[in-house]
């Protein structure tokens, strides 16, 4: 004789209750931690982005303070390089009177100091010709030095940009880290709180159920 199986009885709504309840309890346990353990990553990821922002704005204001010193540089090269140029044909000038007078001596036979007249006026004349050529390589390193300078100055301000971006966004995350630990401690006291109401409840219950 087969035996009836017993009909299936519905789960005692305490047992259900008390699932639930441990259920959410996990939930908001498991997802408070997760939430604490994403806000340290992030607070650890805003410090370095803050470090390395106040790095490249240290780095730009060197560069930008490089800059300042090679304008100034460019300023005395080109300063240099005008005097070069005037005195070039001061001595010059002075070359060509010489030689005009040595040619005034020769005509009166005065072949001596002709000669020693044409020399100085041959030497000066060199000089001359040297102090215009270092004029051109003066000029060449001003206009070297003058790129020089805009271009540490472009490197420099893209640095202290790049810091700025990188302070704002440390910020950013700092603030999105201190919302997560908010929000993960909630959920943790939730848990906890929700929890102990289920215990309160299983406590009641016993009591009841000895009485």
């Amino acid at each position: 004789m087969n035996e009836q199986k017993k009909p299936m009885q519905p789960p005692n709504p305490e047992t259900v209750d008390a699932a639930m309840a441990a259920a959410y309890v996990s939930n908001r346990l498991t997802r408070g931690e997760d939430a604490l353990y994403l806000a340290r990553h992030r607070a650890a990821q805003g410090d370095l982005e803050a470090a390395a922002g106040a790095n490249d704005l240290l780095q730009g204001a060197d560069m930008l303070a490089a800059s300042e010193n090679i304008d100034s540089m460019t300023a005395v090269v080109h300063s240099l390089n005008e005097e070069d140029l005037d005195d070039a044909m001061e001595i010059g000038s002075i070359s060509g009177e010489l030689a005009v007078i040595s040619d005034v001596l020769a005509s009166l036979e005065m072949t001596t100091m002709s000669d020693f007249l044409l020399d100085r006026s041959q030497r000066l004349r060199e000089l001359a010709v040297d102090n215009i050529m270092r004029y051109g390589a003066l000029r060449a390193l001003a206009h070297t030095l003058d790129e020089t300078g805009e271009m540490v100055a472009e490197l420099g301000a893209a640095e202290v940009a790049e810091g700025t971006a990188r302070l704002d966004l440390a910020d950013a995350v700092s603030a999105n880290s201190e919302a997560m630990a908010i929000a993960g401690e909630e959920m943790i006291a939730e848990g906890l709180a929700t929890l102990a109401a289920a215990q309160g409840a299983l406590d009641i219950s016993g009591e009841l159920d000895t009485e």
